[in-house]
C-alpha cells in the first residue's frame, strides 16, 4: 500500500511538533503549557455520547442545559464552530493577583556585613515606590540601607506549622535589614543601635559612608552610645561619629515599628533594631484570606501552609480568630 504524500498542513503540523518537543526558550516552554493546559481541559478528546444535534432547535437544547455556566456556554459554542475556546480555560486562574513582587538593588557597602547582604532583595510593587524613596533620601544623606528581605516566601503545605508562618512577612509587609551589620563592631559597622548622648530613646542607626553625597553636610557628628553584642551579652560604649535615625526616613515610606525599640539583649536578638512591617491599608477586619488573595493565586494559597488561617482578622495589631 503507497503511502498517501503528506499535505502542507501536516508537514507544518509535524515541524511545530518538532519545535515543541524540542523547546528550550521561555516561550516555546510557555507554548507547551499553553497546549497542554488545552488538552487537559477539552472537550473533543473523546467521542460524545451525545448523538449529533439534527437541527437548530436541538442545538438550542444542548445550549439550555448549560446556560447558567458562561464559560461553558462559550466552550460548547467554540467546539461546536471548532474554533479556539475561551482561554484561560476553566480549572486554571482566570486572571493575575493585582500585586507582585519586583526585584531591587541591595546596598553592599564594602565591610564585614557584605558577604552576608543579598545583591537583590523584592519588595511589593504597591510598597516599592515610597521604599525607593526612602532609600534615595538615606543615599542623599551619605548612609546606606542593606536589606536582608523585605518579604518572606509562602511556605509549602507541611513546610512549617501554620502557626509559626509569618503572616505579614507572607504579605511583603516585614523589612529586615542585614542583621550582621550591626552590633559587631560601633567604630565602623554599617548600622549601629543606641543613643544619642547616652540618653533617651533606642535609635536604629545607619553610618554616613559618603561625605560627598548632595546632602551629607546636613549630617553632623556627635558622641553617641553604641551597643556591641556577643552571643550572650551586650555592652555599650561611646563612639563619636556622623549617624543617621533610620526610624523617622522609614516611618515616611509607611514602615513602622509595633513598640519603641528595646535595648539589645544578645547579638541574635534582632527582632527589634533592625526589624519594621508596614500595615499601610491593613485596616481592622481585614482578613488573610483576603490579603493573601492580593498576591497569591487560590492554588498557591490552597498549596500552602497558611491555607487554614484565612479566616483569622486584622485587629488594629496582629491577625487574631475572628470573634
Amino acid at each position: 500500500m503507497t503511502e498517501q504524500p503528506s499535505t502542507a498542513e501536516d508537514r507544518a503540523l509535524d515541524a511545530l511538533t518538532q519545535v515543541l518537543e524540542h523547546a528550550t526558550s521561555p516561550e516555546m516552554t510557555e507554548a507547551q503549557r499553553l497546549i497542554l493546559r488545552r488538552l487537559a481541559t477539552a472537550g473533543d478528546l473523546f467521542p460524545s455520547r451525545v448523538p449529533a444535534p439534527l437541527n437548530i432547535t436541538e442545538v438550542g437544547g444542548y445550549l439550555n442545559l448549560v446556560a447558567a455556566d458562561p464559560v461553558m456556554t462559550a466552550q460548547v459554542l467554540a467546539s461546536t464552530l471548532g474554533v479556539a475556546g475561551p482561554n484561560p480555560t476553566p480549572g486554571f486562574d482566570p486572571t493575575l493577583p493585582p500585586l507582585y513582587l519586583v526585584q531591587r538593588t541591595n546596598d553592599r557597602p564594602a565591610g564585614a556585613a557584605q558577604a552576608a547582604t543579598p545583591v537583590t532583595f523584592q519588595v511589593r510593587n504597591d510598597l516599592a515606590a515610597p521604599l525607593d524613596a526612602a532609600v534615595a533620601t538615606l543615599h542623599d544623606l551619605g548612609a546606606t540601607l542593606p536589606v536582608l528581605a523585605a518579604s518572606a516566601p509562602l511556605p509549602p503545605l507541611g513546610a512549617v506549622p501554620a502557626a509559626d508562618v509569618d503572616l505579614l512577612g507572607v504579605l511583603g509587609r516585614r523589612l529586615t535589614l542585614v542583621p550582621t551589620a550591626g552590633l559587631v563592631d560601633p567604630t565602623t559597622d554599617l548600622l549601629a543601635v543606641g543613643q544619642a548622648g547616652g540618653a533617651g530613646p533606642q535609635l536604629a542607626l545607619a553610618r554616613q559612608v559618603d561625605a560627598g553625597a548632595p546632602q551629607a553636610g546636613t549630617v553632623t557628628s556627635a558622641a553617641y552610645a553604641l551597643w556591641t553584642c556577643d552571643a550572650t551579652t551586650c555592652t555599650q560604649s561611646t563612639v563619636t561619629d556622623a549617624f543617621v535615625d533610620l526610624d523617622p526616613i522609614l516611618t515616611t515610606a509607611g514602615w513602622h515599628r509595633a513598640s519603641p525599640l528595646a535595648p539589645p539583649v544578645t547579638a541574635s536578638d534582632t527582632q527589634g533594631w533592625n526589624t519594621w512591617t508596614n500595615v499601610t491599608g491593613l485596616v481592622p477586619g481585614v482578613t488573610v484570606g483576603g490579603e493573601l488573595r492580593l498576591m497569591y493565586s487560590l492554588g498557591q494559597i490552597a498549596a500552602s501552609a497558611v491555607r487554614e488561617l484565612q479566616d483569622l482578622v486584622w485587629d488594629g495589631t496582629a491577625f487574631v480568630a475572628p470573634a
